[in-house]
């Protein structure tokens, strides 16, 4: 596979694999664009392949477009045209995409009637979740949720990050009155919002304090019954999962600390 690699470089065959070839197809593929029309056994050699791995690859090829043969004797191959080629693939990858969508859509009518169970106030739990997309879920969900009161720590760039998927959740609940305190911790004191954060700021209901002490722990109490912690807080969403829980013992001790830390920040 070297001389694939040599002529299109380790990058090129990584977004091949990505957009979906397997590593053999893509090698040989790239093989094939190098060397124009050739035998199975001319690109078994240049390929350092064994012969029955590159039939079997191109006849795997030959299936999803990518490849031509010429039925000679004995059979050359040429590939197809990288343009066409990747256009080929996109529309194969699109039909895949659209049949996976309409198979969630019908998981998604058989359950409809399911609602994610939000612990309830006698029932303590712990509930450990991770993954950027299912954290995100959570927290709008909790956004979308909240009646009186939330309470955040947290650092800025976190923040912004998880305000950018739940800031329609944001405005609705202010516009339900509930009041939101915000700590976050940074070392910048000027030019540190986007344009979008002002309206929020403009609220009577949304206080946004500021900290350079470095903050143990990433928390969220929403309505003081429900809090939302982890304590990995220099790393990003996907690789930090979060905890969950209505502990009335753990709530307790989240909101003092909260407390402490609110009264020592400074106001936005």
């Amino acid at each position: 596979m070297g001389n694939a690699k040599m002529f299109f470089g380790e990058e090129d065959l990584q977004s091949l694999i990505q957009i979906g070839f397997t590593k053999t197809q893509a090698n040989l593929y790239l093989a094939l664009l190098k060397l124009g029309q050739t035998d199975g056994k001319t690109l078994s050699k240049k390929s350092n392949s064994p012969r029955t791995i590159v039939y079997r690859t191109l006849d795997e090829l030959q299936k999803k477009g990518l490849v031509e043969r010429e039925l000679t004797s004995p059979y050359k191959f040429k590939a197809t045209p990288l343009k066409e080629g990747l256009e080929i693939l996109m529309s194969q990858k699109r039909q895949e995409y659209k049949e996976i969508q309409e198979k969630a859509e019908n998981f998604l009518l058989k359950y409809q009637n399911y609602k994610y169970e939000k612990p309830q106030e006698h029932q303590y739990k712990f509930i450990a979740l991770e993954g950027k997309e299912r954290i995100i879920q959570i927290m709008k969900l909790h956004h979308s949720d909240v009646q009186q009161s939330v309470k955040i720590l947290t650092n800025l760039k976190r923040w912004l990050t998880i305000l950018h998927y739940c800031y329609e959740d944001y405005v609705k609940s202010l516009e339900r009155k509930v009041k939101y305190q915000i700590v976050l911790e940074t070392r910048k004191r000027k030019n540190i919002f986007p344009a979008n954060i002002h309206p929020l700021l403009n609220k009577p209901n949304f206080e946004l304090k500021l900290t350079s002490r470095p903050l143990p722990i990433n928390l969220g109490i929403f309505d003081d019954k429900r809090a939302i912690f982890n304590f990995l807080t220099s790393l990003p969403l996907k690789e930090s999962p979060i905890i969950l829980t209505n502990h009335l013992g753990l709530l307790s001790m989240c909101q003092d600390h909260f407390e402490k830390i609110w009264k020592s920040a400074k106001r936005v």
